[in-house]
């Protein structure tokens, strides 16, 4: 059975998907209207974190059996994290 802490991290893995898709989101406008090239790599800087969490939450939810009760608390906390900086990034991007 899969502790409550693994299932926190892999419900905030799904948040941090849904806060790196609302980022790629804003990157691509603000390059669609200045055309900076930095932006660009914000761009690539937001898929990689949609990817790794869509990474994440898959593998999360197709091992979960597998990690160690003491290592679940730890996940959920660099999920924290990440969702923390990404919220944060977001709400400084749309300002």
């Amino acid at each position: 059975m899969a502790s409550l802490a693994m299932l926190g991290a892999t419900v905030l893995g799904a948040v941090n998907i849904v806060l790196a898709a609302l980022l790629l989101a804003l990157y691509g406008r603000i390059y669609a209207k200045t055309k900076a090239p930095f932006t660009v790599g914000l761009i690539f800087f937001a898929l990689a974190f949609l990817l790794e969490n869509g990474l994440v939450v898959y593998s999360y939810g197709s091992m979960m059996d597998l990690v160690p009760d003491a290592l679940a608390p730890f996940l959920l906390v660099v999920g924290l994290l990440e969702a923390a900086a990404l919220g944060a990034m977001l709400w400084t991007a749309s300002r």
